[in-house]
Order: structure tokens, then sequence, then C-alpha cells
């Protein structure tokens, strides 16, 4: 690229602050900045030191070691010395786990989330600044455009986040690489070259070789990330229309499993109606990551034809109709197994059983799912409480059991006489996985908070 004067200038520091103060309610308690020691990094890391200062704002550095290349260990510690040498306090963190061999800037990637994740989880904050810029954002929309990405993919990086606990916060999407460059350059701190940056065995380089034929036509990445502002705006439309059949026509019950009429979800546009199956599923299903569109266009296609038969699986729920409704629930048989309660446990990423004081109530319970031998069991009880729940739910619901034998179901209200001493344990179905937007949206109660 041949960057004009304009986009030759650094960054100063009222246009730094401008570009943060969207982000004052997710820094209030602080912020760490990721840097690598390049470029990019370097120039975010000195800004946010400065901007902090004057904001009066607690602001550290984090660098890390991917472990990929031997020079690696050695320039994470040379970045946080410097950083911390001038006035950004900076922590290095170092990978020593097994080398990945494919994919290896997704690896790259997920080992530095990782690693800053549980860093920061000592941390009296959650917020990350990243140095993501304007080209970055160009070069990700041409990356999900050559695989077919939607709406979703091509409104590319989002300004805010959430990832692992974190939230990631990338104040430089309008700007320019070179006026990083040049910001780094101005101070007069050494910078760190990755070659892997300019290898050509990864798209992202190929297309960056590509950016001044692709300028020429008009795609300069200024014009390229406005196309992903738009389509953001695009995706926001399409999420409030979402949100807005959750709130009114969703049903959510806190064994974590919806409802919604199956008349009103044919008459949603397509597009809105995918949305409602993609969040749900993901969600119910504990996945990090939304299904595949095509696996969605069918599950739609089959609801709208009334051809669900007995029900379809999809991303580890269940959907099928009952009483004339569509349920979307965690399918049974792909649940996490059996942990032992001791302290609390968190189980299957969606319900929390606390147990207070020391913990010695519940060391010999275990949570896992009920199952289809423990359905049966509590039939055999006489108890009539299990036929509340929708058949698809029921084996998929948590237990508690002692020496295999279960002795409390909080949420149809089954508890064997003495069991578990009272007030002593209590269980809370709150997911930590529903997604905060989901969350939010669905009324997923508390259902047993009620002393067992």
């Amino acid at each position: 690229m041949h960057p004009d004067s304009a986009q030759s200038r650094p960054i100063d520091a009222a246009e730094f602050a401008a570009a943060m103060a969207p982000f004052r309610a997710q820094t209030a308690t602080g912020v760490a900045v990721a840097c690598s020691g390049g470029p990019d990094s370097l120039a975010l890391a000195l800004l946010a030191r400065d901007w902090a200062r004057e904001a009066g704002i607690v602001c550290v550095g984090v660098t890390v070691d991917h472990g990929l290349r031997p020079e690696a260990p050695s320039e994470a510690d040379r970045t946080a010395r410097l950083l911390s040498e001038n006035g950004l306090p900076t922590t290095a963190l170092h990978y020593d786990g097994p080398v990945p061999r494919r994919d290896i800037q997704a690896a790259a990637r997920q080992i530095r989330y990782r690693l800053i994740a549980d860093w920061l989880a000592t941390q009296p904050f959650s917020a990350v600044l990243l140095a993501h810029h304007q080209d970055d954002q160009a070069e990700t929309v041409l990356l999900r455009l050559a695989r077919g990405s939607g709406v979703d993919g091509l409104s590319a990086m989002a300004p805010v986040s959430g990832r692992d606990g974190m939230t990631l916060l990338r104040p430089l999407l309008a700007f320019p690489k070179s006026r990083l460059e040049v910001t780094a350059r101005l101070s007069g701190l050494p910078v760190v070259i990755d070659p892997s940056n300019r290898n050509e065995a990864f798209a992202r380089v190929r297309l960056r070789n590509l950016s001044d034929v692709l300028a020429a036509e008009g795609m300069t990445p200024k014009r390229l990330a406005e196309t992903a502002a738009r389509m953001a705006r695009a995706r926001d439309a399409l999420d409030a229309a979402r949100n807005r059949f959750v709130e009114t026509e969703v049903t959510a019950d806190a064994a974590g499993f919806l409802t919604f009429a199956p008349e009103a979800f044919q008459n949603l546009p397509e597009e809105v109606a995918l949305r409602v199956l993609s969040q749900a599923v993901r969600v119910l299903g504990g996945r990090p990551y939304p299904p595949r569109e095509a696996h969605l266009i069918v599950l739609r296609e089959a609801i709208a034809a009334g051809t669900l038969g007995g029900g379809r699986t999809l991303a580890g729920t269940k959907v099928a109709v009952w009483r004339g409704r569509i349920l979307i629930c965690r399918e049974g048989a792909g649940v996490d197994p059996p942990v032992a309660v001791y302290g609390g446990a968190v189980w299957d990423s969606r319900f929390i059983l606390h147990v207070p004081g020391n913990g010695a109530v519940g060391a010999d319970l275990q949570i896992g799912a009920l199952g289809r031998e423990g359905v049966t069991e509590i039939r055999r009880s006489g108890a009539e409480c299990i036929e509340t729940l929708p058949g698809p739910v029921r084996t998929g619901i948590p237990a508690l059991r002692r020496d295999g034998r279960v002795v409390s179901v909080p949420h149809i209200g089954y508890q064997v006489e003495g069991a578990v001493p009272e007030g002593e344990i209590s269980f809370r179905a709150v997911s930590t996985a529903w997604g905060e937007d989901f969350q939010r949206r669905l009324p997923f109660s508390n259902p047993a908070a009620r002393p067992m």
C-alpha cells in the first residue's frame, strides 16, 4: 500500500482518547494491553499507557510466548522488560504445551487467548485492548468473503466482544496500519518482527500482498472496513428482530429447554428464523460456535414442513415437537460425565451446585445426567414428578447420586428423604453457557434455589 500524508502521521493523544471513549464502562476498573512487541501492538501499548495516566485508570501490559519459534521466549521477556521500563508494567506469559502442527495461526491465537484469560482471572478487571486495525479488518472481510460468509461473517471484527471470560476491546479499527507503524517508530523503541507475517503459506499474508492490486480496483482497506461496518449494522437489525421473537414468543424453562409455536416461527423472515435456531442450538448445546448454516436451513425447512417426526439432533441439541410446540433442549446422550460435588461444582457448563462452608457436606455425592436408568429408578419409586418434563429433556437434567443411587433431582422436586441435609446444599440452574444475550432475554429461572 502507498499511504498518503494523512495516513502517515502518528495517532495523537486526543484521537486515541476519542477512540477509547465508547469503552468507558468496560475499562472503569482497569485494562490490560496485549502486546506482541510488533509495531501495531507497541503503538497501542504506548497510547494506552498515556491515556490511562491521564484518565486515572489502571493499565498493565501482557505479552505471550506461544512457543512456536525458538526466539519467542526471549522476545516476550524483552518486550515485557521494555514496556515495564517505559512506564507500563507488563507480564510475559510462556506456553509450554505441545506445539501445533496444523492450522498454526489459529492454534497460536487460541494459545494466546487461553493464556491471557487464565492470567486475567487473577486481575481485578476483565478488559483487554487488542491492536487490530483497519487493514486487519479489511483482510478479515476478504477472508470471510472467500469462505462464503453471510452478514455475520462480513461484519468482521467487533469493537467489543467476549471470549473465555474476557472483554476484548479494539479501539483502533478505524486507523490504518501505516499510522500505527509511524506511531511506534517515533517512540524510538525497538520492535519485534514476526517472520510469519511474511509467510505466504498463510492466506492472510497472500491477501496482504495483493493489497495494491485490490486498492487499484477500489477495494481499499478503508472501503472494505466501511463494508464491515454496514454489515454490522445489518447484523444488529437482524439480531433485534430475533430478540423480539425470543421475548414475545419463546418460553424458557429452568431445566434448560425452550419452546415456541411453529406458526409464529414460520411467519419469520428466513434470515431471522435461522438466527433464532442458530442462537438456541449454540447456547443450549453448550457450543462455542453456531452450527453450519446448511444444517440450520435443513432444520428450518423441516419445522416449516412439519416433518420433524420423532425429532432431530444438531450440535448437541434435540429438536422435537412437544404439545404442539417446537422444543429445543440439550441432547441427553451428549452431556458431560458426572463430577464429584465436594465444595461445589459446575456440571455440563450449564448448572451450578453450591455447597457452603468447608464442603464436607456432599463430599460423597456426584452430579450428572439423570439418564434413562435414573428415569426408570424414579418411576419405580412411585414418584410421578418426572412426567412433568418433556420426554427429550428428562435424561439430560442434572441429578445428585450417592453410591450410584439417585437421591435428588431438583428440577422436578424429587428427593429421597434424609438423603441430603436440609439447607446444606443449594442448587442453581444458572447457565454459564447461555450466552449473555440469551441469558438476558430468556427467563431461565432458578428452580432450586430451594434448600435440599
